[in-house]
């Protein structure tokens, strides 16, 4: 967008009418001294040829003389002509600074103008590096912001974990102690199952005694009967020794009486062994069950 004018037409043919009153002659460099240095020379010019074109028609406008006035005129013009040469000369030397002066202006302000563009062009090159940067800058923001909304994630669930595990230290107190009492039942347990099982030792051994007893009474019971059959014989043999044979017989035959009382009361020890086993490993097996279910259940028995 071009620069506005600090000066106008009417200013400059005003101080021109006034430099051409005061028997002076217009020119660019006056005139501009006149305005007090306002304006560029090349807008001064430009005005100031302006003014001399019109100050020309209006002396056109003026010459309406006879033909033979005119000739005169012409031949007055002719011998001035020569007179005003000098005059001519020293304008045209005039119109040669100021063309001069001109043409350094425009050097110079195109000199100007080049600088700007440079720097225009400079202005656009960093405006482009702060777009660019502005660009990566808001890419990182973003960036900042997602890694922020993570650690903010992060640590909301490292809160809601360190709740649980505050809620899982309140509980330890409690299942501390019932891990002391399921330790201090599986002593009680552990106790009984080897009362229980030294008992079961006892048992077993009186058992296997009375086996062994029952087995000798069943063996003298088997050689007694067949010691009887064979004296029972012998007296049927001996015919004439009747009174022998019946002592013998009613001997024997208490012999045998003995022997089932014995063998009888052998069966009722041995019964009440197998009753007391029974008992034992009765009593035994709900306590082996709490303690397998003790051991499967998890976290309650482990002493870490």
């Amino acid at each position: 967008m071009g620069r506005e004018a600090t000066i106008t037409y009417e200013q400059v043919a005003a101080a021109a009418d006034a430099m051409k009153a005061a028997g002076g002659k217009p020119t660019s460099r006056g005139i501009r001294e006149r305005l007090g240095n306002t304006g560029s020379m090349g807008t001064v010019n430009k005005l100031l040829q302006a003014w001399k074109a019109a100050q020309e028609r209006q002396v056109s406008a003026t010459l309406f003389l006879p033909p033979v006035l005119q000739r005169a005129i012409l031949d007055f013009i002719g011998q001035e002509l020569s007179r005003a040469k000098a005059a001519l000369e020293a304008e045209l030397a005039e119109q040669q600074q100021e063309a001069a002066d001109l043409a350094a202006e425009n050097e110079r302000q195109g000199a100007d103008i080049e600088d700007k563009n440079d720097a225009a062009v400079a202005l656009q090159a960093t405006l482009a590096t702060l777009q660019g940067r502005l660009g990566q800058i808001e890419i990182d923001l973003a960036t900042a912001r997602n890694d922020a909304l993570r650690e903010r994630e992060a640590a909301e669930a490292t809160r809601i974990e360190l709740a649980k595990a505050l809620l899982r230290l309140e509980a330890m107190p409690r299942l501390e102690a019932d891990l002391g009492a399921l330790r201090l039942d599986l002593d009680k347990e552990r106790q009984g199952r080897v009362a229980a099982e030294q008992q079961a030792a006892v048992l077993d051994a009186k058992l296997e005694a009375a086996n062994e007893r029952t087995s000798k009474a069943e063996a003298a019971a088997i050689d007694a009967a067949t010691e009887t059959r064979k004296q029972t014989e012998a007296v049927f043999v001996e015919a004439g020794k009747a009174e022998a044979a019946k002592n013998a017989l009613a001997h024997l035959s208490g012999k045998l009486d003995a022997l089932q009382a014995q063998m009888e009361q052998q069966a009722g020890e041995l019964n009440a062994a197998r009753r007391s086993t029974a008992k034992v490993g009765a009593e035994a097996e709900p306590r082996g069950k709490a303690k397998k279910e003790a051991k499967d259940e998890p976290g309650l028995l482990s002493p870490d």
